[in-house]
């Protein structure tokens, strides 16, 4: 993969929460439905994901966003995608976001690649604290701390997002109005309970959250 120099990029870095405890039936679906978020989070957001994600040791996975505003709405979508597609019950996974410059991507691999977004994300997924599941990097800028506060609250939210709730939130990320996101159900349904579905999710706080996120970000790498 050809990379910009000097380009702001955001790397995603996730794991799943306690995987070697899920029902061995959840843990054999799972990765046909990362296979699958990976396919739809590369639809949803077309020319901001060039690579597919990358899964590896059966229960890690990463992600390249070439647009890092995005990032935050990337990384929801896919954590949405599997907790809607595995059922949510206790599964979720955890995931850090950075922001920062990429030297390189072999062989069209996101796990092969390097440089401070890298760097970055790996060290915050591994030096992330007990009862988070989401956080954000962006060294040397000012804006760091605040939008990983925001970034923290989001995940609470999220933590709790029901397997209806996490494929509404889907649908409402890629900006779809409600009455498309009741097609993502089959059989469709109706409007009324979509909006049920994002209220009780949170979707008025969350939409807010990743508007301001994304509006400081495209401040801070154009």
């Amino acid at each position: 993969m050809k990379i910009e120099k000097g380009k702001f990029y955001a790397v995603i870095t996730g794991d799943i929460v306690s995987f070697s405890k899920l029902p061995t039936e959840k843990r054999q679906r799972l990765s046909r439905i990362m296979k699958k978020g990976s396919e739809a989070v590369r639809k949803a957001f077309k020319g901001s994901i060039p690579l597919e994600a990358d899964v590896f040791r059966g229960d890690s996975w990463q992600l390249l966003v070439s647009d890092a505003a995005l990032s935050l709405r990337v990384g929801l979508f896919f954590r949405a995608y599997l907790r809607a597609g595995v059922g949510a019950g206790k599964f979720d996974t955890r995931m850090a976001i950075a922001v920062g410059t990429v030297d390189f991507v072999p062989d069209d691999r996101v796990s092969k690649g390097d440089g401070q977004a890298y760097r970055h994300s790996g060290n915050a997924l591994e030096q992330m604290t007990r009862g988070r599941n989401m956080c954000f990097r962006f060294p040397g800028q000012g804006m760091e701390e605040s939008l990983d506060v925001l970034v923290h609250l989001v995940d609470v939210l999220a933590m709790n997002w029901s397997e209806k709730q996490a494929l509404a939130i889907t649908g409402a990320l890629q900006g779809l109005k409600q009455e498309k996101i009741g097609s993502l159900w089959k059989p469709p349904i109706t409007q009324q309970s979509v909006n049920r579905h994002l209220q009780r999710a949170g979707w008025f706080a969350v939409e807010k959250a990743v508007g301001f996120f994304e509006k400081q970000l495209l401040e801070a790498v154009i």
